[in-house]
């Protein structure tokens, strides 16, 4: 499969980019390089260009970002805080605090599509639903859910009204969250979906609020229709390749999946069910365990954890694992690595 590249950042301090986010207007880019600051790039002449602006309010590694519809930046860290920074009228950047109470790091975090709420997963195997409490000034938490272990993905429904997530205990749950200004509604906090995965989840991505999809250390992406109720059956699509680390729907009916093999991964619906379209990348072969067996899948697997000899693998546009992936309206998608760029894709 084909796909365009729109832009492509490389900055020669940046050799490692841990996640990434980009504003819903793309005039912003924020990133993380594996350590406790946010860079914030703006876009100018059509590329990417660094801003004096350095984020510092975290004490450990940053371990998600994600942009509201307002252009706020939420950020978490491993230091168990998360900030809702804004850019005010002299062009800084200032941060609003947010009552957390996690008793440990917070994993990922996400705005709700509305952007009056956003979610953060933590390893205390529990989920905080943050919204702004006029009274106290502030973000302030509720805990939703709990699982049997840390919480390492979040997708909000279109709606805002619920919130899909999923750990490392093997399970997909979308819960009701939906609030009012009286407060939580009568179903809040109570579980829609649940589904065993089998293994721990990586990420979650709604389509257009009817399909659900979640990818799994296994080297799986399963899809739910959510159209058939909480029994209806999932589709289990195998990869042939290394595990996924995140998703993004770049239409109704096309899922790009980005992990440890570097190149970007083409999901399509088609007659009613999913399946692997291929590679966005000239030249690239899915990977087969072959004639022989178990022993030649895994001495395969083996060789694609090293670098080639010019440190980067031959058919694809990063060199390192894919960290984060962030989807656009309009079927582009953007994707960073642990290679330090960060890449716009357009489907060809």
């Amino acid at each position: 499969m084909l796909a365009s590249l729109i832009r492509r950042l490389e900055e020669p301090d940046i050799e490692v980019v841990n996640c990434h986010a980009i504003s819903l207007d793309e005039q912003f880019l924020a990133l993380c390089a594996n350590a406790e600051e946010i860079y914030i790039f703006e876009l100018v002449s059509e590329q990417y260009q660094r801003t004096d602006a350095v984020l510092a309010k975290h004490s450990q590694r940053v371990t998600g970002l994600d942009w509201s519809c307002h252009r706020r930046l939420l950020s978490v860290s491993e230091d168990r805080t998360a900030f809702v920074w804004q850019q005010d009228s002299d062009g800084k950047w200032r941060p609003s605090n947010v009552e957390l109470k996690a008793q440990r790091a917070a994993l990922c975090a996400a705005w709700s599509p509305d952007g009056d709420r956003f979610a953060v997963g933590l390893s205390s195997k529990d989920t905080a639903l943050c919204y702004w409490h006029e009274e106290v000034n502030c973000w302030v938490a509720m805990k939703v859910g709990k699982a049997k272990a840390a919480i390492t993905a979040l997708a909000w429904h279109p709606s805002s009204q619920y919130l899909a997530t999923g750990s490392t205990d093997r399970h997909c749950v979308v819960y009701d969250v939906s609030m009012s200004e009286e407060g939580a509604g009568p179903g809040f906090g109570t579980p829609q979906v649940t589904e065993d995965a089998g293994a721990w989840i990586n990420d979650i991505a709604f389509s257009n609020g009817n399909v659900l999809a979640f990818t799994c250390q296994d080297a799986t992406v399963r899809f739910k229709s959510l159209v058939g109720g909480r029994d209806a059956p999932v589709e289990n699509i195998r990869w042939r390749g290394l595990p996924f680390l995140c998703l993004a729907f770049v239409g109704r009916t096309q899922l790009v999946a980005c992990g440890f093999d570097y190149v970007p991964v083409l999901f399509l619906q088609r007659d009613g069910a999913w399946q692997v379209a291929g590679k966005l990348d000239l030249g690239a072969a899915v990977p087969s365990s072959g004639p022989g067996g178990v022993r030649e899948s895994y001495d395969e697997a083996r060789k694609r954890f090293r670098p080639t000899s010019s440190g980067k693998a031959a058919t694809s546009e990063h060199s390192n694992t894919i960290t984060s992936c962030c989807p656009f309206k309009d079927g582009r998608f953007s994707t960073s690595s642990l290679d330090g760029t960060v890449i716009v894709w357009e489907l060809s």
